[in-house]
């Protein structure tokens, strides 16, 4: 009992923390990181921390609390959104819904997904699911890179003829990202394997980029399901396939997400753990105690 009780404390304390880390994120300028031309939004980190400490359903109250301000700023409350209020104008509901859903989904599931990877007894399965984390970020890299290449002077990125005829062609395209994955996959092996870094590290750190990821998918699937009719997007989207548009509208932001998400959960996981914060690291202590 004294276990449950204490277990209960340490959620509410935590989760009442990242509250507040995604108030102040949300009202003040602080939650986003300008980068030369890009913002980097700092809210993922605390859905990852959350889901780290608390489970699914710590990270999913984290993510409901993102947002559900996500949807404030729509109306000018913290730091405001051009295109939240251009969706408000056109149907609240599903701007609610294109808000709130994907953030509570990704909470719940980096909960998920931290679980899971923490659960493996086998030492390679975490190593080659590292491995695979890897080609998706060396992908990510590339495709950044490249329009990095083509960035003009009015602060937006476009996509310059030769990469849409390069993404247009799918056999290229294709041999290039199976050689992408190929190598992202051995290096991330590689290195984590010989940095002898610890399951919870490895579980935290592929936990905040997997959040970052999920992030930026279900956000913009959102917004291309419920408003891929509309005008506003007909513009935005300019007749581009669905992917170069994902691509080119936030590819660079996410990521830049993904890094900084990355390593401020497995910092900040790796000090709960040493500090006995985390569930495994409480259970772990129990069972020594029963013995």
């Amino acid at each position: 009992m004294k276990i449950t009780k204490r277990f209960n404390t340490r959620s509410l304390v935590i989760l009442g923390l990242m509250t507040a880390l995604v108030l102040i994120f949300s009202l003040t300028p602080i939650g986003s990181i300008p980068i030369g031309p890009l913002s980097i939004t700092l809210n993922v980190i605390p859905i990852a921390i959350a889901a780290v400490a608390c489970g699914p359903v710590g990270g999913a109250v984290i993510g409901g609390v993102f947002g559900l301000f996500s949807f404030l700023q729509c109306f000018g409350i913290g730091v405001p959104s051009s295109m939240g209020a251009i969706l408000v104008d056109i149907n609240p509901v599903l701007a609610f819904i294109q808000r709130f859903i994907p953030r509570l989904l990704v909470g719940l599931l980096a909960g998920l997904i931290y679980k899971g990877i923490s659960s493996l007894r086998n030492v390679r399965s975490y190593y080659i699911l590292t491995g695979i984390v890897s080609a998706l970020f060396g992908f990510a890299v590339f495709m950044s890179g490249m329009l990095l290449l083509n960035y003009d002077k009015d602060g937006k990125y476009k996509m310059s003829d030769k990469m849409r005829e390069f993404i247009g062609t799918p056999s290229m395209f294709i041999y290039v990202c199976i050689f992408l994955a190929v190598i992202g996959f051995a290096v991330g092996y590689l290195i984590v394997s010989s940095k002898k870094l610890s399951q919870t590290q490895i579980s935290c750190a592929l936990t905040g980029f997997c959040t970052a990821l999920m992030n930026t998918i279900f956000f913009m699937t959102a917004l291309v399901v419920l408003f891929g009719s509309t005008d506003y997007m007909k513009d935005l989207i300019a007749g581009r396939n669905i992917l170069l548009f994902i691509v080119t509208f936030v590819g660079i932001n996410a990521l830049f997400e993904m890094v900084v998400t990355t390593i401020m959960t497995t910092a900040v996981g790796t000090a709960l753990s040493k500090a006995r914060l985390l569930p495994e690291a409480n259970k772990s202590a129990a069972e020594k105690k029963d013995q």
